[in-house]
């Protein structure tokens, strides 16, 4: 798809925003950039004003796979949030609700993750991100010539636990089977017009489930979205317009 200027994409939004749209963001590479060591992924002053405002004028929901202890940790209570890519959903005035089944992945990821030496000498330099309902293995630090291998062991375990395993930028992740943004977002919407916003594989979920929504996709490449935007920067000036 060709990127497009914020400008351009902030004249086809005004023809819905009277509409009431409820505004879904994604979190990595949408409102941060993507950096190597995520758990130092803070968001700064500047994209937290602009959500301030964002959230007084519209209803708008943070769309991440991280946890939510680790979102929260991140950008505090006072947003409503979709975590683990939709299986906990947690708002702003301190309601949480999980999918069927969550303790049992969670109990599965903890087993898993008490392990985890095990692959820190089989891999070095990997991380093991334990999402309390989801495991994530980053590859940044990761030898490239045992990339495979580790894909492969990360699914086997997909195989013998039952969990879904998901290929993303540098990760190989296991997440809760039957889960994706574009159905929690759907439940939500409950047929309301709807922004969503994201820049991975994760998000073309949310696109493909929500195709009357107005969706942008963060850079280059092909999209389901309808729009798209070169960077994270970019989405910060339309959201200020907005």
């Amino acid at each position: 798809m060709v990127l497009q200027k914020a400008s351009e994409i902030l004249i086809e939004f005004r023809k819905i925003s009277p509409q009431d749209p409820i505004i879904f963001l994604d979190y990595d590479g949408t409102l941060v950039p993507i950096i190597k060591n995520p758990e130092e992924s803070y968001p700064d002053q500047q994209i937290m004003n602009i959500l301030e405002r964002i959230k007084r004028k519209y209803d708008t929901y943070i769309v991440t796979g991280r946890s939510l202890r680790e979102i929260r940790e991140f950008m505090g209570g006072d947003f409503n949030v979709l975590a683990l890519h939709g299986a906990v959903k947690s708002l702003d005035d301190g309601t949480t609700d999980f999918v069927k089944d969550y303790q049992k992945y969670r109990e599965i990821c903890d087993s898993i993750y008490s392990r985890r030496e095990e692959f820190f000498n089989q891999y070095p330099g990997v991380q093991i991100i334990n999402k309390d309902g989801g495991l994530v293995f980053t590859k940044w630090h990761v030898p490239e010539q045992l990339f495979d291998k580790l894909t492969a062991e990360v699914k086997n375990l997909s195989l013998a636990t039952g969990m879904e395993l998901y290929l993303g930028k540098m990760i190989v992740e296991l997440r809760i089977p039957g889960v994706n943004k574009g159905k929690a977002i759907r439940g939500i919407r409950n047929g309301r017009p709807a922004m969503i916003v994201g820049d991975d594989l994760t998000d073309e979920d949310a696109y493909r489930e929500n195709p009357d929504a107005f969706s942008i996709h963060i850079g280059d490449g092909p999209t389901a979205a309808k729009h798209s935007l070169g960077n994270y920067l970019e989405l910060r000036g339309l959201l200020t317009e907005l």
